[in-house]
């Protein structure tokens, strides 16, 4: 499984950026006000290409985002081969999701920026108004980062999961703690399956998704002394809880 160390670090190295290009957009776009009056400054931001102004300032985020799936791709058990095209367009399907959420970043600071000026605030009561929004607050920005650092793991693995004979087993792995999802409780728990068996409990979302948000398990092959694969130990969680 990709190391969940090395993800954490990343996203959060990340968020830090992102966050600190919250508060430099903000501050630029106060800056271009100048002596506008607000109705003056409403006409000429309309046409400003905001979210050009923020990927510009994210490009050390989206270089960092976009080169941790080589680490991750090195740290993923391998038991199929993909091509060089496939696992390309997984990287680019996991990068262009940051690039979204970036330009949908783009948008609210644009339009609480607008509200800003119009109502005469400062600075930090928009830079409050942006990170008020759930998923630009900085631990919901943060498990964004990290759960599509994880989906792109899932779904590398999953690609093999379909290239491989039915008769294959599969076991569900990662950490096993007081943070773990009674659902994850359950995957692992349940020990060696096969693909159609796992489709067949209707966990079928689990080998993209996990758990949900912030999911530190996936599926992978079964192989002896599996590390990070305790199904006693998920089982007893379970029956504690």
């Amino acid at each position: 499984m990709s190391d969940q160390l090395f993800i954490e670090q990343n996203s959060e190295l990340v968020t830090e950026i992102l966050l600190q290009v919250q508060e430099e957009t903000i501050e630029q776009l106060y800056k271009l006000k100048g002596q506008k009056t607000a109705e003056q400054f409403l006409v000429f931001i309309e046409d400003l290409n905001v979210m050009e102004i923020v990927r510009a300032k994210s490009a050390n985020a989206i270089n960092i985002y976009d080169a941790s799936h080589g680490v991750m791709l090195q740290t993923i058990q391998g038991f199929a081969a993909l091509s060089e095209e496939t696992l390309q367009a997984l990287k680019n399907y996991s990068t262009s999701s940051l690039l979204n959420q970036l330009d949908s970043m783009a948008q609210i600071i644009k339009k609480e920026v607008v509200n800003g000026i119009i109502a005469g605030t400062p600075v930090q009561t928009v830079l409050e108004a942006v990170q008020g929004q759930g998923a630009l607050s900085p631990r919901q920005l943060q498990t964004l980062i990290d759960t599509s650092m994880n989906e792109y793991s899932r779904s590398v693995t999953k690609v093999m999961v379909d290239k491989m004979p039915k008769e294959t087993k599969y076991v569900y792995i990662g950490a096993l703690d007081d943070k773990t999802r009674p659902e994850c409780l359950e995957y692992m728990s349940a020990g060696e399956m096969t693909k159609d068996e796992i489709i067949a409990q209707g966990w079928e979302d689990s080998f993209i998704n996990g758990g949900g948000y912030n999911c530190r398990h996936k599926w992978e092959i079964a192989v002896q002394d599996k590390f990070g694969h305790d199904p006693k130990g998920a089982q007893e969680l379970r029956d504690k809880n």
